[in-house]
């Protein structure tokens, strides 16, 4: 695995075993932060072509709130135009944080080809691995 960026708000990570770009999330941000680093995670999908993400929001205090129809209605259909197949999001532990996640999956609905919410990492992990096929030698979304 190899860092593509940290600071004590995010970090992101690439799984190029599987093409993954791994997520985890941290503290409180702004709605002008949290869309910076969605930006940013944008940067790292393109320059990796990854094709899963992992969304780590389990030590996430808040941030989401006032961009999650942003998220839901734009930042998901560029994550499906930047190559992006499939997103597991583990919820955060924080109860209002967890609300605006929910908010952004209702936002989603089923346009999407696969997202799913977990509880835990592994769980999240798992299930990227199940929705993934081989192709060239690497497993793919």
């Amino acid at each position: 695995m190899q860092t593509l960026f940290e600071d004590s708000d995010l970090t992101i990570t690439y799984d190029s075993d599987h093409d993954w770009l791994l997520t985890a999330w941290r503290g409180r941000r702004s709605p002008e932060a949290s869309m910076h680093y969605c930006w940013l995670l944008l940067e790292k999908i393109r320059a990796t072509g990854s094709t899963c993400v992992l969304n780590d929001s389990s030590q996430d205090l808040d941030g989401w709130s006032e961009v999650t129809r942003w998220l839901g209605q734009d930042f998901f259909l560029r994550l499906t135009s930047n190559g992006i197949s499939a997103v597991a999001w583990v919820l955060p532990l924080d109860l209002r944080a967890r609300a605006d996640v929910n908010q952004v999956m209702a936002q989603v609905g089923t346009n999407w080809p696969a997202v799913d919410t977990f509880t835990d990492v592994e769980a999240a992990y798992a299930w990227l691995l199940r929705t993934t096929a081989p192709r060239a030698g690497k497993i793919n979304c």
